[in-house]
């Protein structure tokens, strides 16, 4: 009896243990995947402020354009298109 008593409290230490690491991995695993949820809602955040920034320069240079285009007479918007854009020669 002496000896399946030392047998059984070896396997209770061991079992409590690898309880305890178990216990220790699955709170680090939450620990670590949230801060991988901020890390992405960080930078998903930092990615609309991005597109938001250029929308808002693209908007501004076509307001410009259209201002630009507005002041000038019709002939010197003809002339200025003419210069700009060319019709691109077909290749053989």
């Amino acid at each position: 009896m002496g000896l399946e008593f030392i047998l059984g409290a070896i396997g209770l230490i061991i079992a409590a243990i690898a309880g305890a690491f178990g216990i220790g991995h699955s709170k680090g695993t939450s620990k670590a995947e949230a801060a991988a949820d901020r890390q992405r809602a960080q930078e998903s955040a930092a990615a609309v402020k991005a597109v938001a920034e250029r929308r808002v320069e693209a908007t501004k240079g076509a307001a410009d354009v259209q201002q630009a285009v507005n002041d000038l007479h019709d002939d010197d918007v003809s002339r200025e298109l003419r210069e700009s854009w060319r019709k691109p020669t077909s290749r053989d």
